[in-house]
């Protein structure tokens, strides 16, 4: 029984958000202007702007056992409705954070400790669980056997799956990550992650370029490539079809936090409401999640820029 319109399992930590002048030398030392907790993660941001969105989410991932930053992270999470009666809990590990370094243009330097949230297993990814779901979102885990776990379910249970891998997965190369995409359905990952991940640098954007990189990807069966590209909008692609789809326009980029976690929310929100693999669906698809990548720059955190469902507006 199909109770949940996403299951997005991942990564949940807390972001210490330090707002920056400037970002410091070797040996230097900066003043923070504002020091901000929020609760953050790749895949629970995504799950917390879902069900923001309106769908019916849960989650899968590992915090500390009664730690302060794994309490905050279920109350931000039962605000919303998400579902966390999947998450696993360590007694050994506490629960990750995430310090984050914010200039005044918007733009940050991230330094990640995972904790608890590397630790999730394979063991912790239970069929009856998993199949509950129409769709399955995995998301920046630096292990990568939970999310291989839960994909040959996904395939069994014939559940469409979506990998954002991030750069803890990109970094660790396309052999070693190849068992991951050739059970995946949608691959989301920004321009940077793809330059690495095929590794050549690109210093602009050239979709000539990465149309012919795109056929490893398409290779091991993925049916659908969408690469992130900040100002420029998002690509996606298919093994017969490109588009470039240009940004919302927005004068306020006040943090880009949690950017890429908006886009992926408004993608599966667009896919759940027609899980169609046309290309014209898709791409509307990807319009929703730049418009609500857009609003979540506008505001501080990952989350407080998110709009609700009846706030969505394409041209």
């Amino acid at each position: 029984m199909k109770i949940f319109d996403v299951i997005c399992i991942g990564a949940a930590l807390v972001d210490m958000v330090a707002r920056v002048e400037r970002y410091p030398e070797q040996d230097d030392e900066v003043f923070v202007s504002n020091l901000t907790l929020f609760s953050g993660g790749a895949a629970a941001n995504t799950v917390y702007a879902c069900a923001k969105l309106g769908l019916k989410t849960a989650f899968i991932g590992k915090l500390g056992r009664n730690d302060v930053f794994g309490s905050k992270i279920l109350n931000d999470f039962n605000e919303v409705n998400v579902e966390t009666k999947f998450l696993k809990y360590s007694d050994e590990f506490n629960t990750g954070s995430a310090y984050v370094a914010l200039s005044k243009e918007g733009e940050r330097k991230i330094y990640a400790y995972s904790g608890a949230a590397n630790y999730l297993s394979k063991a912790d990814i239970i069929e009856e669980e998993v199949s509950q779901t129409n769709l399955l979102y995995l998301s920046s885990l630096k292990n990568m056997e939970p999310f291989i776990q839960a994909a040959v379910i996904g395939r069994k249970r014939k559940i469409p799956i979506i990998l954002n891998p991030g750069m803890l997965i990109v970094e660790q190369g396309l052999a070693k990550i190849e068992s991951l995409l050739r059970k995946i359905d949608v691959l989301i990952i920004s321009q940077r992650e793809f330059t690495v991940l095929n590794g050549f640098e690109q210093e602009k954007i050239d979709l000539e370029r990465f149309k012919k990189e795109s056929y490893k990807i398409f290779s091991f069966g993925v049916r659908v490539l969408i690469i992130t590209m900040g100002k420029k909008g998002a690509l996606i692609l298919t093994q017969n079809n490109a588009q470039v789809v240009p940004p919302i326009e927005t004068d306020n980029v006040v943090d880009t936090t949690g950017a890429g976690d908006a886009f992926s929310a408004g993608f599966i929100y667009g896919f759940i409401q027609n899980s169609s693999f046309k290309f014209e669906d898709l791409t509307n698809n990807v319009r929703i999640g730049n418009f609500i990548a857009g609003k979540c720059i506008e505001k501080l955190g990952a989350r407080n820029g998110i709009p609700e469902k009846g706030d969505i507006e394409l041209e």
